[in-house]
């Protein structure tokens, strides 16, 4: 992650293509179903979008209706976005941020990209949520350089990595207090899903994953790092966590399930099937008394 504010993340790439086309990618609703959407709808023309346009983009459990905030071609593209983030139980909460792409020519040949998202809240879910949100523009912008270079749609592979069934953040001060854990020596657990490996294997809210198979996982890039190298494997791993001040371990299967990796079919009709399966989940058990809370009231899903 670059360095920067917390209310803010920066992710810069630079790729093998005329500025012309990826400005046509990135700033249409046309171009982002070819490298980021599974659906992407506006208000204007989808392939000239102008000031005040309206869009609705979907990946997979996720939906961002965002409005242009400013258009200047081949050199500046502005987003208000709002993403929605289904919960477990199948409630979404949005997370309001503005997103800025803009756009610098190499010659005929290469073109750098810059992308920066700001007004991420300063409490543990804005934390959350930019943790996650500059990994996940990290894996799209590999995306766009694999489509635009080599002709290659990459998303399935790059965000089907296995999963634990858990929302998670770095370690930061409020939970050092109350793990003892130190500050960027974790990843604290604010949501563990009905029914994932993690709940199977006895982690719950509040606990800090400290390490996988040995490997420390001091923040969530790492976290995400190490768990993406078991992509295709199904061998379990060993987990390594701290609760009430003790460290314990616990072996587990990672997931490619939809619920946890939500990749979903990015569609209104995707989004409501899939919120339904988890309210009947959640529905379950609720029934059986062991309901799930997170800090802040609000559950959210990795």
């Amino acid at each position: 992650m670059i360095d920067c504010p917390k209310d803010r993340s920066v992710n810069v790439t630079y790729i093998e293509a005329p500025i012309e086309t990826v400005w046509k990618t990135v700033a249409t609703t046309l171009g982002s179903n070819a490298y980021l959407t599974d659906q992407a709808l506006t208000s204007g023309d989808p392939e000239q979008p102008k000031i005040g346009d309206r869009f609705t983009l979907y990946y997979g459990d996720i939906i961002n209706r965002a409005v242009v905030l400013h258009y200047e071609p081949y050199k500046l593209f502005v987003l208000s976005d709002a993403y929605e983030s289904m919960a477990p139980d199948g409630t979404v909460d949005p997370f309001p941020v503005r997103t800025s792409y803009a756009f610098e020519s190499y010659g005929q040949a290469f073109t750098k990209l810059t992308l920066e998202v700001q007004g991420y809240d300063s409490d543990t879910y804005g934390q959350w949520f930019r943790e996650c949100l500059e990994m996940g523009w990290r894996r799209s912008l590999l995306n766009l350089k694999s489509v635009l270079e080599l002709g290659m749609d990459l998303r399935n592979e790059l965000f089907s990595y296995p999963r634990l069934g858990i929302t998670n953040c770095t370690v930061n001060a409020e939970q050092c207090e109350e793990t003892g854990v130190p500050e960027g020596r974790g990843n604290y657990l604010l949501t563990v899903f009905p029914n994932g490996p993690a709940e199977r294997g006895g982690l719950a809210q509040g606990d800090v994953i400290t390490a996988i198979d040995g490997k420390p996982v001091p923040d969530y890039r790492t976290y995400v790092r190490v768990v993406s190298g078991y992509y295709a494997s199904k061998v379990p791993v060993t987990i390594t966590y701290v609760r009430n001040g003790q460290e314990g371990e616990v072996v587990l299967d990672l997931t490619i399930d939809r619920m946890f990796t939500g990749l979903i079919e990015g569609t209104d009709a995707g989004q409501e099937e899939e919120r339904k399966r988890r309210q009947r989940m959640a529905s379950e058990r609720s029934a059986s008394g062991a309901i799930w809370k997170n800090l802040a009231g609000k559950d959210e899903s990795q």
